[in-house]
Formats: C-alpha cells, sequence, structure tokens
C-alpha cells in the first residue's frame, strides 16, 4: 500500500487529480486516515456513489456505518465540498453577479451539497463584483426562513449595492412557491428604504438545476436594476 500511496502522490501532483481514477482518488485520501487495508472501503464507496463528488457530497453517518470507514475519514471527505465553497467565497471578489446565469452558477455551486433548505445572501458593489457572500440561515429538510434584519444587517455592514439571495429545495424542482414570492417582495421593500436594491433570488433544486426568480416571476418582486442581464420568461 507504501507504493501504491507514493505512486498516486506522484502522479496526481506532477499530472493533476484528474490523471486519477474515481478509485485512485479514495484509495489516495483513505491513505492518509485508515490504519487498515483501504482497498474494500474505497470499493464499497466506489459502488455506492460512483464518483469522488458524490461521496464528499454524501451523509457521513452512512458513509461510516454502510461504507466501513473511520469518523476521521468521514470527516477527511466531507470536508472538501465544505472548502470548495470557502474557497469560492474567498476569492469571489473577482466574480461579477452582472446576469441571471452567472448568479444561478455561482449560487448552485455554494448550495450544491448542503442537506437541509439553506439560504445565502451576496452583498455586490454597482458593478455587481462580489463584496462578500455568508449563509443567512439553515431550516428542516424542506423549509428556510428569510430574516429581512439579519440580510439588512449584512447589506449595510459590507456596504452594499445591490444583494442577491438564493436557497435551496432539498425535493423536486426548484420552482419558487408563494411563500418565497411573498418574502421575497417584503425583502426587496426593506432593503429599498436602505437604498440597496435586491437584484434577484436565485432557487436550486435537488437535481441540482437552478431558477432565477427574476426570470420566472412578475416584475413587481424586484426593482429596476440597470445593467443586470436576464431573459424574462413568459
Amino acid at each position: 500500500m507504501k507504493e501504491l500511496k507514493k505512486e498516486l502522490c506522484a502522479r496526481c501532483l506532477s499530472e493533476g487529480a484528474d490523471s486519477l481514477t474515481e478509485r485512485e482518488k479514495l484509495l489516495l485520501l483513505l491513505s492518509y486516515s485508515e490504519r487498515r487495508d483501504i482497498s474494500a472501503a474505497a470499493d464499497r464507496i466506489a459502488e455506492a456513489y460512483g464518483s469522488f463528488r458524490s461521496a464528499a457530497d454524501s451523509d457521513p453517518e452512512f458513509l461510516i456505518k454502510e461504507c466501513g470507514i473511520s469518523t476521521a475519514s468521514a470527516a477527511l471527505l466531507t470536508l472538501f465540498p465544505q472548502l470548495s465553497r470557502r474557497c469560492a467565497v474567498t476569492v469571489c471578489g473577482n466574480i461579477r453577479l452582472d446576469s441571471a446565469e452567472a448568479a444561478k452558477r455561482f449560487f448552485a455551486a455554494q448550495l450544491r451539497s448542503m442537506r437541509n433548505e439553506t439560504l445565502i445572501a451576496a452583498a455586490t458593489d454597482e458593478r455587481f463584483r462580489i463584496i462578500s457572500a455568508e449563509r443567512m440561515g439553515s431550516g428542516t429538510g424542506s423549509a428556510v426562513s428569510i430574516s429581512n434584519r439579519r440580510i439588512a444587517d449584512f447589506a449595510l455592514r459590507n456596504n452594499a449595492a445591490y444583494v442577491f439571495i438564493a436557497h435551496n429545495h432539498t425535493a423536486g424542482a426548484p420552482m419558487p412557491s408563494q411563500n418565497d414570492k411573498s418574502a421575497t417582495l417584503k425583502l426587496g421593500t426593506a432593503l429599498i428604504a436602505l437604498d440597496v436594491l435586491l437584484v434577484d433570488h436565485i432557487i436550486t433544486g435537488a437535481d441540482g438545476s437552478s431558477v432565477s426568480m427574476r426570470e420566472s416571476s412578475r416584475a413587481e418582486y424586484f426593482p429596476a436594476v440597470t445593467g443586470y442581464k436576464f431573459v424574462r420568461n413568459k
């Protein structure tokens, strides 16, 4: 196993992680946290999930009980998507949310592995460059509330010109509910009083798809914003 670990490390460093198969990625990761033979555990994880990404996004308890890995291995594996989201936010000053498509891509990445409904807000400047993105709260498996006060404080703290919000539907399609529409309208009204504009509300679905409420809903849910590109759905 030491020779295999050495070989996989060398390939990862010289050729990149994409040069490794899904099973080889699992073997390399587990070699740092398991003290026993890891081939069987890697095989069980690969069989259950099919890919490294799917395993990293999974329930740690299932990984421990059903795939037979240690708590340390489960923590290490599930740390990857969390670090990925954190890195995306850390360097997000280079990201511009100047279109519905850009907003959907950004928030889909942030919400991909959330198991409960989670609300995220992003503050941007006048050119739609992200100043900060933070999780505003999480709820049950199927509901999350929007705190206008917390989002308003977030906008003021970051001197935002614009605010975006996004949440995920953990089951079903990412279509806005009546509660989503009502909460969006109330938040937009509250932010206008602070001279901040709510640009869009992105909803992501369990299948990875996402919807822009500005594109899918009537115009009165959002104030007019110059420079934000979107396609009004009929």
